[in-house]
């Protein structure tokens, strides 16, 4: 990568740029400079919170009577209570 003509952005991609280091198409003096020259945008930045679906409760409703169920629920809940 140390040609004269403009970088391809496409070679310093996090993604690619192990590959990009170890086939010799970039050195890692090319990465170091190349990251030395992006613009600092912290102050161009907000944050925010989303919540995580998979870590909200989320109550299962179980339509179908099925004795096993009935047990296992039961001890299920006689663990919990013994954790509290």
């Amino acid at each position: 990568m140390t040609q004269k003509a403009p970088q391809n952005p496409w070679l310093m991609d996090v993604r690619v740029r192990e590959r990009n280091l170890k086939s010799g198409a970039l050195t890692e003096k090319d990465v170091d400079k190349y990251l030395a020259a992006l613009p600092d945008l912290e102050a161009d930045t907000a944050s925010f919170g989303v919540g995580q679906p998979a870590l909200d409760a989320v109550e299962v409703v179980d339509d179908v009577d099925d004795e096993d169920d009935d047990v296992a629920d039961g001890e299920d809940e006689a663990a919990a209570d013994a954790a509290v």
